[in-house]
């Protein structure tokens, strides 16, 4: 590994919320057996059954985790973007792969091998602590996407995607976000077609909710895209009209 590379591997490890309680000794028994992994635009990181070595940090980049590989038939299961890591669980079970990972964009990864990290959680329970509270954050948000499937409609899994891309803070106001990735790719991460997340994008346009461009999406109206999104847009249209009184 070169010095700039050990650098950048250090500061992508160190940035992680898991290793953000581990103490500095440790923090570099890691970062020495960890090694940065450049993959080109629709490099396969790891398909599916394979061995994966360890887990992933991404430094820059998004990487596309997937079932499936047919033209509408894949489901994109978690999009990974920079301070993001995937592989956890496989890592710790010594499984393979039951995922592809595909690399969307020009993206450069950190791995970090899994006999570093067993070593780590015997010595540092602050690190197990940290590691423990990201998987159980991991399994929230899976639990989320499997409720958002089987009881939202598109729309409203589209809105609620769509106000995800926003910073946090108070739902007021316009807001400019971008895709991260083609609608192709969207559309197969929220479980619908490209065609049905195109028709979608131009109802919430009617609605006068959002403005599109490309991947360019300008939020006009947060707060009734956030009602839509938890599928109270009537109600909300309704106190609206009647000063914040629930019509009877």
């Amino acid at each position: 590994m070169t010095e700039t590379n050990g650098r950048l591997v250090e500061g992508v490890v160190a940035n992680l919320p898991m290793f953000k309680q581990a103490s500095r000794a440790h923090l570099a028994d890691v970062t020495r057996s960890a090694r940065a992994v450049h993959a080109p635009r629709g490099a396969v990181i790891c398909r599916r059954n394979d061995p994966m070595p360890g887990l992933y940090a991404v430094a820059f980049g998004l990487v596309k985790l997937a079932l499936g590989e047919e033209p509408g038939e894949e489901k994109v299961l978690r999009l990974v973007g920079p301070g993001e890591t995937f592989g956890e669980a496989v890592a710790f079970l010594e499984r393979p792969c039951p995922v592809n990972a595909i690399a969307l964009t020009d993206t450069l990864l950190v791995m970090i091998p899994s006999g570093p990290l067993f070593a780590l959680i015997e010595r540092d329970a602050r690190f197990a602590r940290s590691l423990i509270a990201s998987l159980s954050q991991r399994m929230q948000a899976l639990v989320a996407d499997v409720e958002a499937a089987a009881l939202r409609t598109g729309l409203q899994r589209v809105a609620a995607y769509l106000e995800s891309l926003t910073e946090a803070g108070p739902s007021l106001g316009r807001a400019d976000v971008r895709l991260p990735a083609t609608k192709t790719v969207i559309a197969a991460r929220l479980g619908v077609t490209k065609e049905t997340f195109s028709r979608l994008l131009r109802e919430l346009t009617e609605m006068g909710l959002v403005q599109v461009t490309r991947r360019e999406i300008t939020l006009i109206d947060r707060a009734r895209l956030a009602a839509v999104a938890r599928g109270t847009a009537h109600q909300h249209a309704v106190q609206g009209m009647t000063g914040g009184r629930t019509a009877d």
